[in-house]
This record gives C-alpha cells, structure tokens and sequence, in this order.
C-alpha cells in the first residue's frame, strides 16, 4: 500500500502542469459563467456602476459622481471605478462590462497564490487553488462576481502580503508591497491601512526592519505615498478637504463609532461564528485544520528541514490571517467582505499543512490514503456548492428582465425620460422611485432619463415620456388607458405619452 501511495503521489507531482491549467480553468468557469445573469444589486455595485457611467459621460476620470452631483456617500478613490470604465469600454454598457474585472481579479489572485505556494511543494499549490474555489463568500456577495471595489482590493492586498513574505530573499519585494498599499489606498481608501499595520508588524518581528537598506527604505516610502498624494493634489483642486473629511467621517469615524455604521453593528464573535467556525461551508474545517497545524508547530517543534515553512513566512502569513480578523471584530461596523482577504492566508496555510501530511509525515499509507481522498472529495463537494448557489442559481428578476427586454441604445427610445410604477422584486414592494439598480439598468440599456413620482408625475408631464407599470395598477388609473402601449409581457406595461 505505501508503495502505491507514493505512486499516486508521484503521478500528481507529474501531472502539476495539467492539474494547475485545470483548476485555474474550473477557477474561471465559475468566475465567468453567468456572469451578467444576476441581477443588478443596489448599494455598492449600482453605486459603483452609475458612478462609473457618470463619469465616462463627463470624461471626468477623477471625481466620482452620483446623478451628476459629487459623491460624498461612497467616497471612495478612482481606482475601482476606472476597472469598471475599463469594462464599459470593452464589453459596453451591460452587466457583464459591469462586473468582468471584479471576476478577472479574483482569478488572478488564485492563479498568484497558487504559484506562490508552489514553494511549499506542488501539492501545497494544488491544494490552494482548489481550496480557494470552494471560497463560497466571495462568490455570493460583494467580490467575484459583483462590480465594485473589493475584488481589486483583494488582489491588491494578497500581492502585498506575497511580496512582503519575500522580502528576507530580495528586499526590492518591499517596494512592491508598499505600491500595492498604495494602490489598495485608491481602492478602497483607509481599509488599505491594514496592509501597512501588517507590513510594520512583519518588519518588527522578523527583525528586517533595521537591515533595510536606506535606499530601499526611501523608495518604498515613495512608491507608498506618492500616488496617494498625486492623487490627493488632484482631488484637492477640485473641492478642498471636502471630499477628504467625507472619507474620515465614513471610513473611520462612522465605522468605528459605538452601534455600528448604517445598522451593522454586531458583537466580537460575529466574523468567527459567520464565517471562520461556520460549518455549513468550508471554513470551518479549515480553521480547526489551520489551528491544529499551529499547535503543531508551536507545542511539537519539528525539526527545521521538516518544518513546512520558514519562520518569517510563518510570522508573515499568521499576521495576515490574524491582524484583519482582531482589527475588524474591535470595528463596531462588521460586514462579511471586511474579512475576505483573511480566508486567503487561511486557504494557504491549509493548503500547506495538507500537504505536509500527505507527503512528510510518517502515517501509515492506508490512513494518508483515505485523508487524501476525503479532503479531495469535501473540497470538490463545496466547490460544486458554490457552483449550484452562485453560478447556476444567479437569477435576473423580472422587473430587470423587462428593462433589459425593451430598451436598446440604438433605437428611438434611448434617452427617453421614463417613470415607474411598478413592483420591485428586490424590494419586495411597489415602488414610483427608481432604486440605485434599476437606474443604473436603465441608463445602461437606454441612456434613460430616470424620473421619480410614478403614475401621478408621468400624467403631470406635458412632453413625450415613458411608464413601466405592474398591470393590476392599470385598473385603478382610468387616464392610463389613453396613452399607447409599447410592450406587455403580462406582468409589466410601457406606456408611451
């Protein structure tokens, strides 16, 4: 049996090539499948999505509006909504340009953690990468396959700290973590200061701060600040420290502030009992695997050439994991995308422990056997999870559908001012106002001019107009009946005026 075992291992050894193209390919399959099915979510996407529209059609790349008005509610740098521009500019406006670089991100990020921890062996790789597809959060909301900041802001931050766990072997890599920093900063603004909390901690302990050569010092001091002040010159002539103190009231002292921003306050556990120890998912097996791995290595020191990883990297990914995770559950204001570049490191550290039993510790064959085979098959079993959940169940909803079905940039109706009256599925209500994510739908598909006010202002208008309507609604406006009736799907009416 050990004989065969050592074959198998041998086989995979062999095979990493074919076995890195085909997790990276299911990587993409479910980063890029469906992708512009979902429906529109509001807050962050829409915000993010009709600043970006905004500020192609003002060829104002630097100052993020919403309604053509200075957007002091999300008040965030350019960055992220540049990637969407990027998008618009590629695949148009529709969700897909939306949302195409939040998904290209996040397989970027598989694909460089994955090749990193091909240092701790090609099983250690392997395993990272198929850990990381089971991911199941960041696929449900806010990350992979949604168009907003936080899947560039992952990048940004798992490319700090990959090249921070290099710089004992070429302190050059320190000016590529504090450029990351920096391009994290015009990202997500003050989250990036995580990184920098890090960065100084993993300096300190590993005791490289102080062999840091002055040059190499200066310019990583340079390449972490000098976008964020070019940026901050820029921003600054166009409205002061306005903008400025937007940023600290919401991104410190509102998220910090006792009772939590906008109702999100929860306790310490909340990010632990959601996410870390929540066995419904993958998580927390892999934190019970990554504590036990830590006791492992800290109560039964192994001998250094066994020891899976150098100690700085140890000091290096721990922090990683670790630092946000304390930081974040002390923050009153606790959402799950706060802590989704923690479950990088968790994956990784995983990844690598896995791998140090199945191919260094003397167990015998049969048992490493069966390990291997559950492992893979509970990975592959949470992958097909988040398949069925996030990909093949994204879902439209039938308000959108409509929109999508009767609007296009080419024909008469583009730029039309338009009404709603109408039941909105994401609200589950009737609403006349347009939500965030319809607007941005209809400026998308028909450069529509959205008006709020329903029935009552569409029939006080006097210039030609556009109504979506539910149908039941028709009944209780007898004036409605006057006007032409462009489509009828049996759930919605457009009224022309």
């Amino acid at each position: 049996m050990q004989k065969s075992y050592n074959t198998l291992l041998t086989i995979i050894e062999k095979l990493y090539p074919f076995l890195f193209i085909l997790l990276s390919a299911i990587t993409a399959f479910l980063c890029f499948r469906c992708l512009p099915i979902a429906a529109i979510d509001s807050w962050d996407e829409a915000r993010h999505g009709i600043s970006a529209y905004e500020m192609m059609k003002n060829h104002n790349y630097l100052i993020n509006t919403y309604l053509d008005l200075p957007d002091y509610w999300n008040v965030k740098p350019p960055l992220s909504f540049l990637t969407i521009i990027a998008g618009f500019s590629i695949f148009g406006f529709n969700a897909l340009g939306l949302r195409f670089f939040s998904a290209l991100f996040y397989l970027i990020t598989v694909l460089c953690t994955g090749l990193f921890a091909k240092r701790y062996g090609k099983l250690a790789s392997l395993f990272t990468m198929a850990l990381l597809t089971a991911n199941y959060f960041p696929f449900k909301a806010h990350l992979v396959r949604a168009g907003d900041a936080d899947s560039l802001y992952l990048l940004l931050f798992t490319l700090a700290m990959l090249s921070m766990l290099q710089i004992r072997k070429n302190q050059r890599w320190l000016l590529v973590c504090a450029l990351c920093f920096s391009l994290a900063f015009l990202t997500k603004s003050f989250h990036a200061g995580i990184i920098a909390v890090i960065g100084l901690f993993f300096l300190l302990l590993t005791k490289q701060l102080h062999k840091l050569r002055p040059h190499i010092f200066a310019a990583s001091i340079f390449c972490a600040l000098f976008p964020i002040l070019l940026w901050a010159i820029l921003r600054f002539q166009y409205d002061g420290f306005t903008f400025f103190q937007k940023m600290y009231e919401a991104d410190l002292a509102g998220r910090t502030a006792a009772g939590g921003l906008e109702g999100h306050g929860f306790p310490f556990s909340f990010y632990l009992s959601s996410i870390f120890f929540n066995f419904d998912y993958i998580y927390g097996y892999l934190s019970i695997l990554v504590l036990l791995g830590i006791v492992c290595l800290w109560l039964c020191p192994l001998r250094a050439s066994d020891t899976p990883m150098p100690l700085d990297e140890q000091t290096g990914i721990l922090l990683w994991l670790f630092i946000p995770l304390l930081l974040f559950s002390l923050v009153s204001t606790k959402l799950m995308w706060y802590v989704y570049p923690c479950i990088i490191p968790l994956c990784l550290l995983a990844a690598i422990f896995l791998s140090y039993f199945f191919t260094s510790v003397k167990a015998p064959a049969v048992l490493s056997l069966l390990c291997l085979l559950t492992v893979s098959a509970t990975t592959l079993s949470f992958t097909y999870q988040n398949y069925l959940d996030n990909v093949r169940g994204a879902r439209s909803n039938d308000l959108q559908t409509f929109v999508i079905e009767q609007f296009d940039r080419q024909d008469e109706k583009a730029g039309a001012t338009i009404y709603l009256d109408a039941y909105d599925p994401f609200l589950y209500a009737n609403t006349t106002t347009w939500e965030q994510n319809m607007r941005l739908l209809a400026m998308m598909e028909g450069n529509l001019d959205c008006r709020d006010g329903g029935i009552e202002a569409f029939l006080s208008n006097d210039s030609t107009c556009l109504l979506i309507l539910s149908i039941p609604f028709l009944q209780d406006h007898p004036a409605l009946a006057n006007y032409q009736i462009l489509a009828d799907n049996g759930q919605y009416l457009l009224l022309q005026k």
